[in-house]
């Protein structure tokens, strides 16, 4: 699949999940030729997820394992957009330490709903290297995406950016 355009939609309410997507984006587009943009979804109709290819969907973990209420309300004005085998890719931000059993929840809360409207999921990350007790988040033992402990470790937060914004360039080549 020749993708031409990857949108990088995201909420953020502290900043940290908006500062990855433009560091996301920035990676990416320094990686592809693709038209790589950054979306936050306060606001932002559902319908623009069909402009793009591709889509990276990031929401931080809030609270006791919720969706960022930014995505809460996108999420209801999609009524029952279809993604008809779209590709779409998670991250999250979050906090292993103060919440080890709801750690990147938000990115299961997203997979699944994606999932029932027909999405192909890309972009797995493996667990290997995070600390916590307990995830939504994860299926068949690695994360939905890309998994950020922008609290606990931030200074590991640049090179996972790079090295899975490196694979999810490869898995979309790969896509017939």
């Amino acid at each position: 699949m020749q993708v031409r355009s990857i949108g990088v939609f995201y909420g953020s309410t502290t900043g940290n999940t908006e500062e990855a997507a433009d560091e996301i984006t920035r990676v990416l587009c320094k990686g592809s030729d693709a038209n790589v943009r950054a979306i936050s979804v306060s606001g932002t109709d559902p319908s623009k997820l069909f402009e793009f290819d591709a889509l990276v969907l990031g929401c931080p973990t809030w609270d006791d394992g919720n969706l960022q209420c930014g995505w809460e309300r996108f999420l209801q004005r999609m009524g029952e957009l279809q993604m008809a085998g779209k590709p779409v890719a998670f991250f999250g931000s979050g906090d292993s330490l103060c919440y080890p059993e709801t750690f990147q929840d938000a990115q299961g809360i997203l997979a699944a709903e994606f999932r029932r409207r027909g999405a192909r999921l890309i972009g797995s990350w493996p667990t290997e290297g995070y600390t916590f007790n307990a995830s939504r988040g994860v299926e068949n033992g690695r994360f939905f995406g890309l998994a950020l402990d922008t609290d606990d470790a931030w200074s590991l937060t640049r090179s996972r950016i790079a090295t899975w914004s490196t694979q999810l360039l490869s898995e979309l080549a790969c896509l017939p």
